[in-house]
């Protein structure tokens, strides 16, 4: 192994850590029988994972972001889809101005797109609902599954769609059949990214939930207003745990590569 390859290796060790470590802290204190967090771990509990199933907000708020989460990233992918389709199959005159328009929401601080989706639903005199949140989601993840979208599309041979139609198949048939199965990779990373990334979210959500339609990061915010203990490092602990053995049974069972 060359120097220059031990480096490459040592620098990529070194990030992988910077990634890792905090996301191992709190799963360790998760486990710690201290009533405060962060705090030096004391002696090893499932104290804080049995006191979750006690918060009923806790369990209603999972089930709430779940909800969100699987909708808005479906809807993402979906649109996404077709707008990268259409930039990448057809390329006209003004793409790339079209492109950085659907790209806009990546622009725009988070919370501000919660502010002003407030504002408009207030002017509108409508409610805060659960499709309101929906919708804001969906605008936020759909720059994201476009981008993984277009670059599955990148590789992606048109010649085969073409083949298929002259063959007589249908434009529908083509894409159900050709295209979709080829790009099933970026279509799945875009899902599970999307839904992550909707799941987690904050900014979003705090100006655009009540009572019923509560996510899970807008109750951990609220919790940890008045108190922080390791239940909150428990919640987070499960996320953390959830989306990697999603990942690694989507790569190493059903054969997807989603990270390379």
């Amino acid at each position: 192994m060359t120097a220059k390859r031990l480096l490459a290796w040592i620098f990529l060790g070194l990030i992988y850590l910077f990634i890792l470590i905090p996301a191992a802290i709190v799963i360790v204190d998760s486990f710690s029988s201290a009533t405060s967090f962060p705090s030096p771990f004391e002696s090893a509990t499932l104290h804080w994972y049995r006191a979750l199933l006690d918060h009923e907000e806790f369990l209603d708020s999972i089930r709430v972001s779940a909800l969100v989460a699987a909708i808005a990233a479906s809807a993402s992918v979906v649109l996404g889809f077709l707008a990268a389709y259409a930039l990448v199959r057809r390329p006209v005159k003004g793409r790339d101005a079209v492109q950085t328009l659907l790209y806009g929401p990546l622009f725009v601080p988070q919370i501000v797109i919660g502010l002003a989706t407030l504002q408009i639903l207030s002017l509108a005199k409508l409610r805060i609902s659960l499709v309101s949140l929906i919708i804001v989601h969906v605008v936020y993840l759909m720059p994201f599954t476009m981008r993984l979208v277009m670059t599955s599309l990148s590789r992606f041979d048109f010649s085969l769609e073409d083949a298929a139609l002259s063959l007589g198949a249908s434009y529908s048939r083509t894409l159900w059949h050709v295209t979709l199965p080829l790009v099933r990779t970026g279509l799945i990373a875009g899902f599970l990214f999307a839904f992550i990334l909707s799941f987690v979210n904050l900014p979003l959500s705090l100006f655009l939930t009540n009572s019923r339609t509560a996510t899970l990061p807008v109750v951990m915010f609220a919790y940890i207003e008045s108190r922080i203990d390791p239940l909150v490092a428990a919640v987070a602990s499960m996320i953390v745990v959830a989306a990697v053995a999603v990942t690694v049974v989507l790569e190493r069972i059903f054969r997807l590569r989603l990270l390379g």
